[in-house]
């Protein structure tokens, strides 16, 4: 994507955590962020939120700057930016108005009413976007994008290398306790099957024997995984299936984005092309 922004001679800015960035830039590297600017801004979706009502949902629009000086908005999967960009496309595999059980009726019908007017493009990956997000006017089929460098060193890993088990929550701490219990199971005992498991930094057990590593994230740790006990959310998923790792998917009941997410990956014989590198032309069309 960077080398299609250079192109287009496009001055990027992203509004978004910066310590969420910051973890990017050291898993990824610099030159991938070189030239984007950063602004420090969250919308604080969260589940609870959504089943309080639509004004505390939807409060991020009314911290938001002005946009008028862009030329073109992206937004990830949150309707609300048509409220304020009413031209904006979304990057959505789901609705939060669709995905988490107990939603508030206002903000489902406040985001559906959206979506009805202003028929914005959607760009998605064809099996991991969910069915609301699929048939929408203008969506548009997309592949996943895997990171270049990635691909790279796992094309020059050898297999046999690839020895340890992954296990992680995600960004969120939903799964802790259940993760938690998992952990300190292996905390005991080494399992057979994996040399070291790598687990969440906020997962790891005091006095953690030798096997127990803390996970980076970065490209060498994602070369040396075979297996992942994970939280599907698809920027874990995309770089598993990059390393060709086995998926064990968990998470939360009332989730269905992430109940999608697992079914999909337990839908696959092995690991067919439609999800392999990313489809870059959808640029042309935001």
């Amino acid at each position: 994507m960077a080398n299609i922004l250079s192109q287009k001679d496009y001055e990027v800015t992203i509004f978004a955590p910066t310590k969420s960035v910051s973890r990017l830039r050291k898993v990824i590297g610099l030159p991938f962020y070189s030239g984007i600017r950063l602004i420090d801004f969250s919308t604080n979706t969260s589940p609870l939120d959504l089943r309080t009502g639509l004004s505390t949902v939807s409060d991020w629009t009314s911290r938001l700057p002005s946009l008028e000086q862009y030329d073109k908005v992206i937004c990830d999967n949150l309707p609300e930016i048509l409220e304020v960009r009413p031209d904006a496309s979304l990057s959505a595999q789901f609705f939060w108005h669709d995905a988490i059980a107990g939603e508030s009726n206002d903000y489902k019908l406040y985001c559906e009413r959206l979506l009805v007017s202003q028929q914005p493009l959607i760009i998605g990956h064809p099996l991991f976007s969910m069915r609301p997000v699929r048939q929408q006017p203008n969506f548009l089929p997309v592949g996943l994008f895997k990171l270049p460098a990635l691909e790279l060193a796992t094309l020059q890993s050898i297999d046999s290398l690839r020895t340890d088990l992954l296990i992680t929550g995600g960004s969120t701490n939903i799964l802790f306790s259940r993760l938690t219990e998992l952990v300190c199971n292996y905390t005991i005992q080494r399992p057979n099957e994996y040399q070291n498991v790598f687990v969440d930094p906020q997962l790891f057990p005091d006095n953690a024997p030798e096997w127990i590593l803390k996970a980076d994230f970065s490209i060498d740790m994602y070369c040396r995984i075979k297996a992942s006990i994970c939280r599907p959310g698809l920027g874990v998923v995309t770089d598993l299936l990059t390393v060709d790792a086995e998926i064990y998917p968990v998470y939360e009941e009332g989730n269905a984005e992430m109940a999608h997410n697992a079914s999909v990956l337990k839908s696959f014989t092995g690991k067919p092309k439609e999800i392999g590198g990313p489809d870059t032309a959808w640029w042309e069309y935001l």
